[in-house]
């Protein structure tokens, strides 16, 4: 069965003789369709089933002078290949019934109906159903949601990537998600008629979406039960079946280990939350919003692997220590990972390239100076971190003394072996899979498994607890923190510590302050794992370094385990070796420009094109637009870029939602001028969303003081 599945016909709820054609399909198909075991008795159809809706926003009149209102005019539901679409959620409403009756749906059968972010369209479908269970981490955002014989479940979850990419990445069902054939901004309903081309491209988000999950029972043998929910859900699994291995010894010893590794209480885990940082980003506030040339850029290949497989970890439960004395102090953190709150006085940059203290992780008495969200100085200045973000305060601040609290130290070690041999698969396969034709499937699961392998070291233990009411709709309480850790620090099943995920990005962050402090005067900017900066040449000397200590620590890593260090610079399929964790020059920018973190244009050296990275922009939109407004004149583009820059709705590529939580109905007109009326118990409004770049006038105001130049 599952070699001959492929995308289907099409049929129209609306036609009576479409509708039997489909039940009749269904009644004799059925029969050869799989059932997998989920649980002690509940079973799951073995097929890829779908759900999407299409909808309009518009604002209408009220007595406050308008309000914004959104609902369905047409929705797909796809089965087995097969599509079927309706008008109303009414309609889908008895479709369902339909399709219970004639699958024997209910307790003990299921299906799995996966939507491409569920939260969407769960917000105008919620008032239509019955939730028997409806799970999430956050509210709106519902991982899976359970009516009757139906499991909605998220398939952006569990693909990590929007529909596009997800129909680009199909390796045996070839669907390619359809773009541009649906303009958003019409006003259409249930009544309007859609063409050929939009009908297409609503069918076909469906079916690109069937074809996925259809890989992915074949990827597990046709059982749809062993489908994750999450994306991550593939890399716990990965790790887990090495700690635990088949080997009683080895899953005894893991398991020994990890009773070791508690968290002793709420105390401690705040301390932890305090001090997690993710990756650096920001501009040296030498050169923020000049236009620079010649600037050159280089990465660090996997930043966050290369860290887990070479560097220390905290491999203790948390001792706390009471420090007396400045020698005793620096002693730990020489021997131990260390997590302490410090109050610093009279702190003060270094240096004037860079400021690495985060305002918002700091508690600030006093005067103080901002440098784009960093602290250039303050009277008193407290914060929580590790010992390695106090050896790069030490590079760039300097202060008058300072105050530690809270200290807790751990011994320090390589992660556990199975931890380091899970990297390094994830690893090899991502390198010697790329571009192998036949393993495109298996490439693409190795790449994001390795992006998300240090991701579920930071879980949060302690979470709110989110639940969803037919009634009363989403609610959220604060977690019992005593109750959580409990379970977490019991938990037989579990194969990590949170304190590692810490250590992870603090490893990372150090590394990369390695290159700023390195390149001094000419670092431009820098976002996690790059760096981005002038005269390149002059500071190769520092990149073999670099790299040479990396193959040294890996080596040392190998060596202590007992792992082939080939394993740590695989081949491509051209034979090019590719060691991990080293910097890697790329080919630069002719002109680069930034106005602070995540704000920056460039003309690439190798292909002339324009590209800029702005958060609150789509590149994909932006740049277009861009080029066409001004004449494709790039030296008006840069002159531009900087405060006051906009770029209108409509070419941001971002949306702007606006969940209503009431009944709305009435009369509206659609774009081809036919009268219809709409009706949506909940719901989601749509805008298209602007952009106009600020800058903040304390960094205008540094920046001045830093810089000859006039800003305007």
């Amino acid at each position: 069965m599952m070699e001959r599945w492929e995308p289907g016909s099409l049929y129209n709820y609306q036609d009576a003789s479409q509708l039997n054609d489909f039940f009749n399909w269904l009644h004799v198909n059925k029969q050869s369709w799989e059932l997998c075991k989920t649980g002690k008795k509940t079973m799951v159809y073995a097929v890829p089933a779908a759900f999407d809706t299409e909808t309009t926003s518009m604002y209408r009149p009220s007595i406050n002078g308008k309000e914004k209102v959104a609902w369905v005019y047409i929705w797909q539901f796809g089965l087995n290949g097969k599509v079927i679409y309706g008008r109303t959620l009414d309609e889908f409403v008895d479709f369902l019934s339909q399709l219970t009756e004639e699958l024997d749906l209910g307790h003990n059968k299921r299906l799995y109906v996966y939507v491409h972010n569920l939260g969407y369209d769960f917000q105008f479908i919620r008032k239509y159903f019955k939730w028997d269970n409806v799970f999430a981490a956050e509210k709106r955002r519902p991982i899976y949601a359970l009516t009757g014989g139906y499991e909605f479940r998220d398939s952006y979850i569990l693909a990590n990537s929007k529909l596009e990419t997800v129909g680009n990445n199909l390796e045996k069902y070839k669907v390619e998600k359809l773009v541009g054939d649906l303009d958003y901004s019409l006003i259409r309903h249930s009544e309007t008629p859609l063409t050929e081309r939009e009908l297409a491209y609503c069918v076909n988000d469906i079916r690109v979406v069937m074809a996925y999950i259809q890989e992915k029972i074949e990827q597990e043998d046709g059982d749809i039960c062993a489908i994750p929910l999450t994306n991550t859900g593939y890399v716990r699994r990965h790790v887990r079946e090495k700690c635990f291995a088949n080997n009683k010894k080895i899953r005894n010893q893991y398991a020994t280990l990890m009773r070791t590794l508690k968290i002793s209480g709420e105390e401690e885990y705040t301390m932890l939350l305090r001090a997690f940082q993710g990756g650096f980003t920001h501009a040296s506030a030498l050169y923020s919003t000049q236009l620079l040339e010649n600037v050159g850029s280089a990465d660090i290949a996997s930043s966050y692997p290369v860290v887990m497989c070479c560097e220390y970890f905290p491999m203790s439960k948390g001792k706390r220590v009471e420090v007396s004395q400045l020698e005793e102090f620096y002693y730990y953190l020489k021997h131990y990972c260390c997590v302490f709150d410090i109050t610093f006085e009279n702190l003060r940059m270094k240096v004037e390239y860079e400021t690495p203290l985060s305002y918002s992780r700091c508690s600030i008495k006093g005067d103080y100076q901002l440098n784009n969200g960093r602290v250039a100085f303050a009277d008193f200045c407290l914060t929580t971190m590790t010992e390695l973000d106090f050896d790069t305060c030490m590079r760039f601040y300097e202060w008058d003394g300072f105050i530690i609290e809270n200290m807790i130290i751990y011994r320090r070690s390589y992660l556990p072996k199975q931890i380091i041999e899970a990297t390094l698969d994830l690893y090899e396969k991502k390198t010697t899979l790329k571009g192998v034709d036949e393993k495109v499937i298996e490439y693409m699961i190795s790449k994001n498994m390795i992006n998300s392998i240090y991701g579920m070291m930071v879980t949060a233990v302690v979470r709110n607890e989110v639940e969803y009411d037919d009634e009363a709709g989403w609610l959220q309480a604060c977690g019992n923190a005593f109750s959580q850790l409990d379970r977490y620090n019991k938990n037989f099943n579990r194969f990590l510590y949170y304190a590692w995920g810490v250590w992870v990005t603090a490893h990372a962050r150090h590394n990369l302050f390695t290159a700023i402090s390195e390149f001094g005067n000419d670092y431009v900017y820098c976002d996690t794992d790059s760096i981005k900066g002038l005269n390149f040449e002059n500071h190769k000397k520092y990149f073999n370094a670099y790299n040479a200590q990396i193959k040294a620590k890996l080596l040392k890593m190998c060596y202590h385990y007992g792992i082939p260090f080939e394993k740590c610079c695989p081949r491509t399929i051209k034979g090019v070796k590719k060691p991990l964790g080293v910097w890697e020059i790329e080919g630069g920018y002719t002109y680069f420009k930034t106005c602070g973190a995540k704000r920056y244009m460039y003309i690439e050296k190798e292909t002339g094109d324009l590209n800029l990275t702005v958060s609150g922009l789509n590149k994909e939109w932006a740049v277009p637009w861009l080029l066409e407004n001004y004449n494709y004149d790039p030296g008006e583009i840069f002159e531009a870029f900087g405060l006051g820059f906009e770029v209108p709705p409509g070419h941001t590529g971002k949306m702007t939602l606006t969940y209503i939580d009431d009944f709305r109905a009435g009369a509206v007109r659609d774009y081809l001028g036919n009268m219809g009326t709409y009706v949506a118990p909940t719901s989601i409004h749509m805008e298209a969303q602007g952009y106009r770049m600020g800058i903040l006038d304390d960094y205008i105001k540094f920046l001045k003081g830093i810089q000859e130049v006039q800003i305007t």
